[in-house]
């Protein structure tokens, strides 16, 4: 379900408070336990409702880190089978993404579900036909096929620390920001490690590129040494605009688990992806104008202080995250659109834009050279008093994820 709100105007498409406790007590009594996963609070107390809500919060349009995944589906598990009318209640924002992420992960890990099968499954309950997949963000999809791998290593992972070598990238356009990215804080929040430089850029374009396009390597000038398994490489592009702003025209990421990218064993390894198979702005597709064309990230694991985390077995404890503080307002995401100009990342040297930025054109590059900004994401978009909201929103109704027998009811 969609979170359950207190105050207007969230009250207006999301599900209210007072009704939820109401449904649920109606219709389950007191075999109902809420699993959240909401990094940017919750905006409501575990009191109001009985005491019965589990912590596993992790950012909005992002994957879990996967040392998470294993005490998730435990604790659904332990709570289920107590009794043959328990339900689990999962919720996020819009109850898409990051619940049925975990929820996909449950079906896979207890219910012999494949990750296939599973996204379908949530499909089919949480969309309406033709709105789409219920988890549609490409590195929630791949933490899912890495929920299927690692039941098929015996639901064991090892968290290992990572270092970044090279960053390889291919047609790498003017004025992109380039940084690695991992989990901090339980997985609560996102940490900048690095954001690459001119000086740590390598030119290596061999053969004819487009005026503005180059192959280049990025090779840290110091190491970089992230905390686990979990690494993200994130992307922002910017032209310059009019009167001493900066137009950001491309926003992109993606997500990888060193673990499941490597075979049992190996230390290092290459994970490649093109950039239409990367992450979009806010758990779309859009991304904007097109920044580059292939990405490569070279790396290599250190065994020191690894951590082997497995299943709690049933009947064990379960311990999972804190609850994440509620911000009296949200974060906001990137967005694609205006933006003031940093003089210091606007220049060349030791600026985190790597390339000069260019003039802004309206025409050329990515998705026929059009901008989409925060208001312009397409027609699945909607305006309540002047907050944006994906229209998956109103499909966000009081619900309970039942869980019996194999199959979704």
């Amino acid at each position: 379900m969609s979170m359950p709100a207190k105050s207007y105007p969230k009250r207006a498409y999301r599900n209210p408070h007072d009704q939820v406790l109401s449904f649920l007590q109606r219709t389950h009594g007191d075999n109902w336990a809420i699993w959240e996963f909401r990094a940017e609070g919750t905006g409501y107390s575990d009191e109001e409702f009985c005491n019965r809500v589990y912590h596993a919060p992790f950012p909005d349009h992002h994957p879990p880190p996967f040392s998470l995944v294993p005490r998730v589906v435990a604790s659904m598990r332990e709570h289920l089978r107590q009794g043959k009318d328990r339900v689990v209640v999962v919720h996020c924002k819009a109850g898409k993404g990051r619940s049925g992420t975990m929820s996909c992960a449950y079906l896979i890990s207890e219910e012999e579900y494949s990750a296939q099968k599973a996204m379908k499954a949530f499909t089919t309950a949480r969309m309406r036909p033709g709105w789409g997949e219920g988890v549609s963000i490409p590195s929630q999809r791949r933490w899912l096929r890495y929920v299927e791998a690692w039941k098929g290593r015996e639901k064991r992972y090892v968290d290992r620390r990572v270092r970044v070598h090279t960053v390889h990238i291919w047609g790498l356009r003017a004025g992109v920001r380039v940084a690695v990215q991992g989990f901090v804080e339980e997985g609560r929040e996102i940490k900048t490690f690095h954001a690459f430089t001119n000086s740590e850029k390598a030119d290596m374009t061999a053969g004819e590129r487009r005026e503005g396009e180059a192959d280049v390597i990025l090779t840290p000038a110091q190491p970089l040494t992230l905390p686990s398994s979990d690494l993200n490489i994130d992307f922002e592009r910017r032209t310059h605009a009019k009167y001493g702003l900066t137009m950001v025209t491309s926003v992109a990421h993606v997500w990888f688990n060193v673990f499941f990218e490597s075979q049992e064993g190996e230390e290092s390894g290459v994970f490649e992806i093109v950039w239409n198979e990367m992450d979009g702005i806010k758990g779309t597709s859009r991304k904007g104008m097109q920044a580059l064309d292939k990405l490569q990230v070279v790396w290599s694991v250190e065994k020191v202080g690894e951590r082997v985390i497995e299943e709690p077995k049933e009947g064990e404890p379960v311990m999972l995250t804190r609850k994440a503080h509620t911000a009296e307002h949200e974060v906001d995401m990137k967005e694609l659109g205006i933006r003031h100009v940093d003089s210091e990342s606007s220049q060349g040297g030791g600026s985190d834009i790597l390339g000069d930025i260019s003039p802004f054109e309206a025409s050329g590059g990515g998705e026929s050279g059009r901008i989409i900004t925060g208001i312009s994401l397409g027609a699945g978009t909607r305006q309540v008093e002047g907050i944006e909201e994906p229209k998956e929103a109103k499909e966000a109704r009081i619900g309970a994820l039942k869980i019996h027998g194999g199959e979704p009811a």
